[in-house]
């Protein structure tokens, strides 16, 4: 039998699918892709925003339509958040992901409480790690915490560190730490984000360490010290603003202000110039005035955000914020949405264009025919031409540029 898998959402989903691909592979079954004929579909699914629910939706319809006959599993926050156990045949999920093969086989749901790990992430020359589960930030308009739990479970140091080191021994020469709110790792047992990162450069072949999604609460002078010798740390964070004015970050109960953030930056860019740094923005949150919409565009020119994520903001069930007077249109959201996507690619853009002319390190993730993809540390993707093995490093001379991709010419393999 061959089954395929559909995710949606964070870094922490791409982890867990891959532990359901490693189970039903090591049972025998075959993988193939989603489009494609399957006797088993797969959906891990997301609940952060309205969109991610209609894409839920329309991932189990499009497997309903391809196979009827097939089993069709949904799994992820949206069967966390709804009570009900169908959608016309599809079946919830709550169990274990490393045991999802032998639900198939059984029918019976093992519940999560063993520790979680991954052999391969395959095909892929990234792999994630999953370290932290649960949040208890409650900011007022997200609905992880009730989805994902907001009681900190932090994965044991040494077993962090015996994942990573297999999964160097296997090839893999890129690691990006992940969780729920990676931030808060450690809290519950004692350690910190920094005491694993510390251990983790001590790693053999490790060659590049990245950190996931993080609150700017959780980016202290202790960790941003780290960088000073990165060993395989990357010059790269993603640090979830949301927005750059201080009264809506009240109300999104965020716990600090603009200037809090900047001066993070500017600790940042003071041990590399041209750290990169990319973010998350909310448009249209209730209380949203233009001058506050305003301040969120002038703080993506004040940072120079390499990539900025845009989301418009959707009522989330049991959020206090659900229940906030909604008084910014809907149609206002839409164009606060397109022209913060324009401006942010601008200046991702600009961002990039101080790479013209230099030479970069690439790691080759993708070869379509000739035309290869790949990250540089900076975690910002290339595309060049030449025969260099995925999963190697290549120095790229930078030729051009557009907001989401650098161009160039291969110098050489390192």
């Amino acid at each position: 039998m061959n089954f395929a898998i559909f995710t949606l959402g964070c870094k922490t989903n791409q982890y867990e699918s891959e532990l359901m691909r490693e189970s039903l592979i090591s049972a025998g079954y075959s993988e193939v892709n989603f489009k494609d004929m399957a006797d088993i579909y797969i959906v891990n699914s997301c609940v952060v925003t309205e969109k991610a629910e209609r894409e839920t939706r329309k991932a189990l319809n499009e497997a309903i339509r391809k196979n009827p006959n097939a089993l069709i599993i949904l799994t992820g926050c949206y069967v966390k958040l709804h009570d009900e156990d169908r959608i016309s045949r599809v079946y919830f999920y709550r169990g274990a992901k490393s045991k999802i093969a032998d639900f198939i086989k059984t029918g019976i749901e093992a519940k999560d409480g063993e520790v979680e790990r991954i052999e391969s992430f395959l095909e892929r020359s990234r792999a994630f790690v999953k370290i932290e589960e649960g949040c208890n930030n409650f900011c007022t308009y997200c609905i992880v915490p009730f989805v994902r739990g907001y009681e900190i479970k932090s994965k044991k140091k040494d077993l962090v560190i015996n994942e990573v080191k297999r999964l160097v021994d296997k090839g893999f020469k890129e690691i990006v730490l992940t969780g729920t709110e990676i931030g808060k790792f450690g809290e519950d047992i004692g350690i910190t984000l920094v005491d694993l990162i510390r251990d983790l450069k001590k790693i053999d072949g490790l060659k590049r360490l990245r950190i996931s999604s993080i609150h700017p609460k959780h980016v202290s002078d202790e960790l941003i010290d780290e960088f000073k010798e990165p060993y395989a740390l990357t010059p790269h964070m993603h640090i979830s603003l949301q927005s750059g004015d201080n009264e809506i970050l009240k109300k999104m109960n965020r716990g600090y202000t603009r200037e809090d953030f900047l001066k993070i930056v500017e600790k940042l860019r003071k041990i590399d110039p041209d750290f990169s740094i990319s973010t998350d923005i909310i448009v249209g949150f209730p209380f949203e005035t233009e001058n506050a919409f305003l301040n969120s565009l002038s703080i993506i020119r004040e940072v120079t955000f390499s990539k900025v994520h845009v989301f418009r903001y959707s009522k989330r069930p049991f959020t206090p914020a659900f229940y906030f007077k909604e008084n910014v249109p809907e149609i206002t959201k839409t164009v606060r949405s397109e022209r913060t996507r324009d401006f942010a690619n601008a200046i991702a853009k600009e961002f990039k264009e101080r790479f013209l002319g230099r030479v970069v390190e690439v790691l080759v993730e993708e070869d379509n025919n000739g035309k290869l993809t790949g990250f540089t540390p900076h975690y910002l993707k290339v595309e060049f031409r030449g025969d260099v093995p995925i999963n190697s490093f290549a120095n790229v001379k930078i030729t051009d540029v557009s907001p989401d991709v650098m161009f160039g010419e291969l110098v050489f393999l390192t």
